[in-house]
């Protein structure tokens, strides 16, 4: 297996599925309800199919964590690809333009490349481990605001688990009144890779699931940035898990926030699951 031109192999079959997100006309009668509030089309399974096929020519002897493939499981003892055929199903829905396609390579238990792709923008955001982070092929970094009433965050909302809105808009609310600015675009894939080329300073969110997060840990990683859990651990074990992700700088500070008004007790003292 030639490790060295993995990343520009994932790029051109992450490149070539965006173009059904791009050219597949929706068809609402093939829309299933996957949970509360949570979807998938006839085209997250054709750019899942798509890319799976491409992915497994660029390393056979591999396994695959895919969002819409519920009997995919872990196998860390494999090269994995983690992948998030549409991240953003609801804006593809409403043709908000506002998706991505997300892949990531994990080997021995790290990650190795990481792409996010955004066809509507053309936007192709990819890193392999030790070679820095790049969009369309030029390198970029985090910013190095450290002030932050100057820093432009993000956030999402899971359609995972709506009984916690609250915590997510009380913690979005101390947010809000303290930075710059504050967005939400509802493609977790997107908003980290913006944190890896400096568009945003930082982004967190409840409860993501590893196809969410697998690509833009490395993006931000080899971007300079930071990228946990809530706890401040790292992400290498691809559990569900709430993410904060940073310019490193500010890593801390947003912590600080996360600690006094999401990380609380039940009423037997342990801590609410995140």
């Amino acid at each position: 297996m030639n490790m060295s031109s993995i990343r520009n192999e994932v790029e051109r079959a992450v490149k070539e599925a965006g173009r059904i997100i791009l050219e597949t006309e929706l068809d609402e009668k093939l829309i299933e309800k996957k949970g509360s509030k949570n979807f998938v089309t006839h085209v997250d399974l054709e750019v899942q199919k798509v890319l799976s096929r491409s992915l497994k020519e660029i390393i056979p002897e591999c396994s695959f964590l895919r969002e819409e493939s519920v009997s995919d499981t872990l196998n860390t003892n494999k090269p994995t690809w983690i992948i998030d055929p549409v991240d953003g199903t609801t804006n593809l829905m409403r043709d908000y333009k506002w998706s991505a396609i997300s892949v990531a390579l994990f080997v021995e238990g790290k990650p190795f490349v990481g792409v996010v792709y955004n066809p509507y923008l053309n936007e192709m955001f990819s890193a392999q481990a030790g070679e820095g982070t790049y969009l369309n092929n030029k390198k970029v970094k985090v910013t190095t605001r450290s002030r932050f009433e100057e820093c432009l965050i993000a956030f999402g909302t899971t359609p995972y688990d709506r009984t916690q809105a609250h915590r997510t808009f009380e913690l979005a609310e101390k947010i809000f009144v303290d930075c710059l600015e504050i967005r939400r675009g509802g493609a977790a894939s997107i908003d980290l890779a913006y944190v890896a080329c400096g568009r945003l300073d930082g982004f967190f969110e409840m409860g993501l699931q590893p196809w969410d997060y697998a690509a833009g840990l490395l993006l931000i990683q080899e971007a300079g940035g930071k990228i946990t859990n809530w706890e401040n651990n790292n992400l290498y074990n691809l559990q569900p898990s709430s993410i904060l992700a940073t310019n490193g700088l500010i890593h801390e500070h947003m912590l600080s926030y996360i600690r006094k008004y999401s990380l609380r007790k039940d009423n037997k003292g342990n801590n609410f699951k995140i």
